[in-house]
């Protein structure tokens, strides 16, 4: 499998959390469709195209890193219905520096976004539309490793019980960013979509965690790649 590495920083990122309704929460890293989004930014695509072109080629992705700080933000939106305008507080991360990977055995696909990337068609965003990202570097590996230490990142499935299970044996663990936050989801990962730029409703879920502060494992590994000083794990996107 190759994979395409990106080093890419902000100065805010915004990843609403959809289980909020009157308070915009943000997830401390961009979820799979996120990252399928920016993907598709960077390719010059429709929302609908990204995905149909992460479908045909068999992609699995990775995300690792944080923001230096939160801040919270009044945004201000007009109803629906025609009454006037009201104003939610949305999470923003400050001052963010993330890991992404993306990998296939589709080596011609995976050559094509890293040009993508190398120069995007559209302005490349984080969760919203004035949080502007810039690429610093990309690179292009076939070196998959497993690892067993997890900071900073996103995991397939619900790993919260592998860590309790850690702890009757004496060890020690920090579940999130914060810890009064659930540490897994039932994320969105397909959509269905009306037309390229049209309505879409969620097709397809799939479990993940976030991993904040660093996790080592003692019986369990996870497949991935080696960015720098940064392990990032795959998943099937």
């Amino acid at each position: 499998m190759l994979c395409c590495t990106i080093e890419i920083k902000s100065i805010t990122a915004s990843f609403r959390n959809p289980e909020f309704q009157n308070f915009q929460k943000s997830f401390p890293l961009p979820p799979p469709t996120a990252l399928i989004g920016l993907a598709g930014a960077a390719l010059g695509f429709s929302p609908r195209q990204a995905q149909d072109f992460f479908d045909t080629n068999g992609f699995q992705a990775g995300v690792s890193g944080k923001g230096e700080g939160m801040a919270r933000d009044l945004w201000k939106y007009d109803r629906l219905s025609g009454t006037g305008s009201s104003v939610i507080i949305r999470e923003l991360y400050v001052t963010t520096h993330y890991q992404l990977v993306f990998g296939s055995e589709n080596h011609a696909a995976v050559e094509q976004l890293k040009q993508a990337f190398d120069r995007p068609f559209y302005a490349l965003t984080l969760g919203q539309s004035d949080s502007l990202a810039k690429v610093v570097h990309t690179e292009l590996t076939d070196a998959t490793v497993e690892g067993e230490t997890l900071a900073n990142t996103l995991v397939e499935g619900d790993i919260v019980p592998v860590i309790l299970e850690q702890v009757l044996y004496g060890g020690t663990f920090a579940l999130s960013l914060s810890t009064s936050d659930p540490i897994a989801y039932q994320l969105p990962t397909r959509f269905n979509y009306k037309s390229d730029y049209g309505m879409r409703t969620v097709a397809q879920r799939k479990l993940f965690s976030f991993v904040g502060p660093k996790v080592t494992f003692r019986s369990r590994t996870f497949p991935g790649v080696q960015v720098g000083d940064v392990f990032v794990p795959l998943f099937t996107l």
